[in-house]
């Protein structure tokens, strides 16, 4: 990882370009005010790896003086890494450009770029925010809050870990995603999130309720079954959304595919606890055992399978669901093992210790005790017998 050093001076002329997604458009904001930046350029499809160096070469190619470019939040190209490389390189030759990235993927090609300066910052989303946070002079709340809030847009399991995590966030985090999901959404959000960041996220938070949640049909376990079909467009999301309306750790459901239009079925595991609970299965792990000649689409949190018919479909749900039950009852015990750090273990037995000392000695009071009422009950014995002797 290149440390790009302190903030550049103001009179470089600097723009910003970003991923289209929540992560991307709060990345880009941070990376704007860390690097002073003119302009803010985030948009679906342009900001895609696909088409970025298109996107780059329109905007910029033949701007009349030198810019530095700081791009954020977009991995390498893996359908044509060494175009994507090439076309940076290229860039250069006008334009200093910076590539800043967290994406696992991009890793193995960083080492192609010779001009192009890289910032490596991952796996992490939070860590690549942090980062940029940390070059803002006089960083505000609104900044931090946006930077948690792009990591919430990308679940990363280290902002709860790091006890970031609110249900208040997730909402926002959900708005956004709303916003930049519009037509040029990801463009209006990112610039208006330099405007006026405050209003943008009360925009954000009223418009959370437009992600449809599925209906629960039935709960196994841990597992919340959802009615199908499920809202389109809106499949994994509107599982999540289910799964944080009844408490459950995952939601399965079916729907149809918007492109196929063939019936196919998704799980999710909550993100939060995944990250929380890192014993339990997830849900693609789960997929592969249960249709091995199946291909299992998707991440290994939020998958799908296609069914052939709506039946199929149907039953798929409900057996995904079990096996996730079941899976989630085998692991559930480990995941709540509390686990003695090192430094604390002489400690503790010590405690142990004192506190079995403690027992025991309340255990000789109350033997000592009994000890003296059975002398008593002698001495009264010894004396009744005495009278009765007596008076014979």
């Amino acid at each position: 990882m290149e440390k790009i050093g302190a903030v550049p001076a103001q009179s470089a002329q600097t723009v910003v370009v970003g991923h289209f997604d929540v992560h991307g458009v709060c990345a880009a904001y941070l990376a704007a005010k860390a690097f002073g930046a003119s302009e803010v350029y985030c948009n679906y499809p342009a900001t895609s790896p696909e088409s970025l160096i298109n996107t780059l070469q329109n905007l910029y190619a033949a701007a009349p003086t030198k810019l530095r470019i700081v791009i954020v939040d977009v991995p390498v190209d893996l359908k044509n890494p060494s175009a994507f490389v090439r076309g940076l390189e290229d860039l250069v030759l006008r334009h200093e450009v910076i590539l800043i990235d967290h994406h696992e993927s991009s890793v193995q090609f960083l080492a192609s770029f010779n001009r192009v300066r890289t910032v490596f910052l991952g796996p992490s989303a939070l860590t690549l925010n942090e980062w940029l946070l940390s070059m803002i002079p006089n960083a505000t709340d609104t900044d931090r809050i946006l930077s948690t809030l792009g990591a919430i847009g990308d679940r990363d399991p280290l902002v709860v870990q790091r006890g970031l995590f609110s249900r208040e966030l997730q909402e926002i985090a959900d708005g956004l995603d709303v916003l930049v999901r519009e037509r040029d959404g990801a463009l209006r959000v990112a610039r208006l999130l330099l405007q006026d960041p405050t209003a943008l996220l009360n925009e954000a938070r009223s418009r959370a309720n437009q992600i449809p949640a599925a209906q629960l049909l039935q709960r196994i376990g841990p597992v919340a079954v959802a009615q199908g079909p499920l809202p389109t467009g809106w499949g994994p999301k509107a599982l999540e959304k289910l799964a944080f309306a009844v408490g459950a750790w995952y939601a399965v459901g079916w729907g149809v595919d918007e492109r196929t239009k063939q019936p196919v079925v998704r799980a999710i595991i909550r993100w939060d606890i995944a990250a929380r609970m890192q014993s339990l299965p997830l849900p693609g792990v789960i997929a592969k055992q249960l249709w091995p000649t199946r291909n299992v689409i998707g991440h290994p949190a939020a998958p799908s399978v296609a069914a052939v018919s709506e039946a199929e479909a149907q039953e798929m749900t409900l057996t995904w669901a079990r096996a996730l039950a079941d899976g989630a009852t085998r692991s559930a015990a480990p995941s709540v093992t509390t686990f003695i750090p090192e430094a604390r273990v002489s400690e503790l037995f010590v405690e142990l210790l004192q506190r079995i000392e403690q027992v025991l000695e309340e255990q000789r009071r109350m033997y000592s005790e009994y000890l003296e009422l059975k002398r008593r009950q002698v001495e009264l014995l010894e004396r009744t017998g005495a009278r009765g002797r007596a008076a014979d």
